[in-house]
C-alpha cells in the first residue's frame, strides 16, 4: 500500500529540481506550499505517494540535492497529521 509523504528543501529551486529528479524515477509527485508548522524557511514541500521511499531517496546525494526533512502524512482520524520520520 502506498504511503504519502512531504519532503522539505532548503529552497523551492532544490525541490523543483528535486521534483524533476523523481518524476525522472517514475514516481509522480507535486511541489506545493507547506504548512506552517512544519517549516521554517522554504514554504515548499514535495508531495507524493509511494511504497518504496528508499527508491525517491536514492535520487538525493545529499550534496548540491538533499532532504531537510520527511514527514509521513496521515490521514486516517479524519484530520491530517504529519510524523516526523528519521532517514
Amino acid at each position: 500500500m502506498k504511503k504519502e509523504y512531504l519532503l522539505t528543501f532548503s529552497s523551492f529551486y532544490k525541490a523543483k529540481y528535486a521534483q524533476e529528479k523523481i518524476t525522472e524515477l517514475g514516481v509522480r509527485c507535486t511541489v506545493k506550499r507547506a504548512p506552517s508548522e512544519l517549516v521554517t524557511s522554504c514554504g515548499y514541500a514535495i508531495y507524493l505517494k509511494t511504497d518504496d521511499l528508499n527508491k525517491v531517496l536514492s535520487v538525493f546525494d545529499g550534496e548540491i540535492l538533499a532532504v531537510k526533512n520527511i514527514f509521513l502524512i496521515d490521514n486516517s482520524l479524519g484530520n491530517t497529521q504529519y510524523r516526523r520520520i528519521s532517514f
